[in-house]
């Protein structure tokens, strides 16, 4: 009897302790999302109008510099992260091309040539927030410039389309080349060096896959303000990784043989 009700209360412990740690592995889980692991990959971007595209643009930034050149960014802007985003552009869709219209046109008017009407994004407040976190902020506002050039007329829906923007800059702040950088933050680097590290990163050799973008700053020295990649559409989710990356038809690479990459 006494034997049998202590291998009852065994398996009973048995039971509630494996129990215990389902619960356990659980709360870990949810709370994993409170992590600064790699973000979580959105659901493919698919274009539902003037699909007839042939790349993506990811255009990161380089913050210090970014917003100390020009009209710069507003006093608000937050010191982190040190790679922001600028945005995410289809390419000139081949409709445009058959009218002759010169991509120097679409990359001015963007959407406009084909959508002219588009008002400004309706977000959630967690993507705001994230987007107030990671882009310059301008003005006028850079979010709303964003969409309305780059993304309305495509179909998509503005939360999705800045949430694959977004997961696109986090992996990229976290991949070695992001790494890379901000260990340079301060410092004066050589182009060469730059392009060189972030081939050997990604594995990938297509000429102008990265293109870097400088301006002279207040101080009067050039600086690293951007870093441009183009990528495959429908591989973004390799990024950045070399499946992702597509050689651009343009060479818009303006950075001399040395530069800064600032810091704040």
């Amino acid at each position: 009897m006494i034997k049998s009700l202590s291998a009852s209360l065994g398996a009973l412990w048995r039971s509630l302790s494996c129990f215990a740690l389902v619960v356990m592995a659980l709360g870990v889980t949810a709370l994993g999302g409170c992590s600064t692991g790699p973000a979580p990959w959105p659901t493919a971007l698919t274009p539902t109008r003037h699909a007839d595209f042939d790349h993506n643009t990811l255009a990161l930034t380089w913050q210090p510099g970014f917003c100390t050149v020009g009209k710069g960014c507003s006093a608000d802007q937050p010191r982190q992260p040190l790679i922001g985003l600028h945005g995410l552009w289809a390419s000139e869709p081949h409709s445009l091309e058959a009218q002759s219209i010169p991509v120097e046109h679409w990359w001015r008017d963007g959407c406009s040539l084909l959508e002219p009407d588009a008002q400004a994004p309706v977000l959630d407040n967690a993507m705001s927030a994230t987007l107030n976190q990671i882009m310059p902020h301008t003005q006028p506002s850079l979010i709303t410039h964003e969409w309305v050039k780059h993304g309305a007329c495509f179909g998509y829906s503005a939360g999705p389309f800045f949430a694959k923007a977004s997961a696109l800059r986090e992996r990229f702040a976290q991949s070695p080349m992001g790494t890379y950088l901000a260990e340079r933050a301060g410092l004066r680097v050589r182009h060469d060096d730059l392009v060189a590290f972030f081939r050997t990163a990604s594995q990938t050799t297509l000429p102008r896959a990265m293109q870097l973008r400088c301006e002279t700053d207040h101080e009067g020295r050039i600086v690293l303000t951007q870093l441009w990649f183009t990528l495959a559409p429908g591989k973004m989710h390799l990024f950045p990784a070399a499946g992702s990356y597509l050689a651009s038809p343009q060479n818009q690479d303006n950075c001399p043989a040395e530069f800064w990459v600032k810091r704040w």
